[in-house]
């Protein structure tokens, strides 16, 4: 059975300091090619999440300069995240009820990574693919 901790394996954990601006993340989420990242503290404890979105509705529409808003001001809170135990399927679940694409993970009650609907999605097609070549294997004998 697929993990979350199987899913994230080998990934650099995307995140920012708290001590961040607006503007630095987003400068970092462009730099790296994703949507959302982690805030961290000094000591690594999970802070909250800072998305695309919340670029938008944080700062971009209220005319702030990114580069003055401490990230501390705009993050999101952390209402839900998923344990490296978990599978995709509870993964997908907790999304859906939590209305979120983003999920920080856990290793009990230290943070390890960030989960997206697009890892999700990988593992999916990767298993639908499995199983396709198991039933064309079936059907060629």
């Amino acid at each position: 059975m697929v993990t979350i901790g199987d899913v994230i394996r080998d990934r650099e954990p995307f995140f920012v300091r708290d001590t961040a601006t607006a503007f630095d993340a987003a400068e970092y989420m462009t730099e790296r090619n994703v949507g959302a990242v982690c805030v961290l503290d000094a000591e690594g404890r999970l802070r909250g999440i800072f998305s695309e979105r919340d670029l938008l509705r944080r700062v971009v529409l209220k005319r702030d300069d990114p580069a003055r808003v401490p990230i501390s001001a705009v993050m999101s809170a952390i209402d839900v995240v998923i344990d490296c135990g978990d599978t995709p399927h509870q993964a997908l679940e907790r999304m859906e009820q939590f209305g979120t694409r983003h999920l920080p993970v856990v290793r009990g009650a230290r943070w390890v990574g960030m989960l997206s609907i697009r890892d999700l999605m990988r593992v999916e097609l990767g298993e639908q693919g499995d199983e396709l070549r198991l039933l064309h294997e079936y059907i060629q004998h």
